[in-house]
């Protein structure tokens, strides 16, 4: 009898043991992640979980060019306003090293700045008859029409900043002065009408400046 109740008190306290340690491993396994991956946050996260916030990459400035030349091109007037008409003349009469004013008297003289004047025979700006004006184009020597014009205006730069997400964000920075140059250029057609107003100035140019097939002495009226 004693023998037994031994036996018993030597394996009771084993085998309590022995279950203690069961409990804790499956506790252990249990609370472990799967994958064992860790629970630590992320370098790339904030402790709240979210992305940290974008920082300034790159700043570039794009600063407009100083002198800015826009070319054009143009089919030169062949029915010009009496204004128009005064511009051709003094470009005519710049390119061809005449005097302005005596040009512009011989055209208010003839036609009034009207290029659809007409009497008789005799027709446009400076009126022509058709023997002479096509006369005179034959030896127009350039049928090339050129002309600028310039003006000033103010201009921003461009700053252009880089964030670290990859966003692009613009933003106007200070104002510049810019000089705008356009340049226009055409062509008299090889065969206009009598009345083409650019053409019959070009040729009454050149006849005052002695270089036509025209004479200067062929007009009553006088430049």
């Amino acid at each position: 009898m004693k023998t037994r109740v031994r036996a018993r008190g030597g394996w009771l306290p084993i085998a309590a043991l022995v279950a203690a340690i069961g409990m804790l491993t499956t506790s252990v396994a249990l609370a472990a992640p799967a994958g064992g991956s860790s629970t630590a946050p992320s370098a790339s996260t904030t402790p709240s979980g979210s992305p940290p916030p974008a920082h300034v990459a790159k700043v570039e400035t794009k600063v407009p060019p100083r002198r800015k030349v826009v070319r054009r091109r143009f089919r030169p007037w062949d029915r010009p306003s009496p204004a128009r008409v005064r511009q051709i003349i003094r470009l005519e009469a710049k390119r061809w090293h005449i005097a302005a004013a005596g040009l512009a008297n011989r055209v208010n003289c003839e036609s009034h700045f009207h290029w659809w004047a007409g009497n008789g025979a005799y027709q446009g700006l400076l009126q022509f008859s058709s023997s002479t004006f096509y006369r005179g184009l034959r030896t127009i020597r350039t049928r090339t029409v050129k002309f600028v014009r310039k003006r000033v205006r103010k201009v921003y730069e461009t700053r252009i900043i880089h964030y670290s997400d990859g966003r692009v964000v613009r933003k106007r920075g200070r104002k510049h002065r810019q000089v705008v140059v356009r340049v226009y250029r055409g062509k008299i057609p090889r065969r206009p009408s009598i009345t083409h107003g650019w053409a019959q100035i070009r040729i009454g140019a050149q006849a005052i400046a002695g270089m036509s097939g025209v004479h200067n002495s062929e007009w009553s009226c006088s430049a």
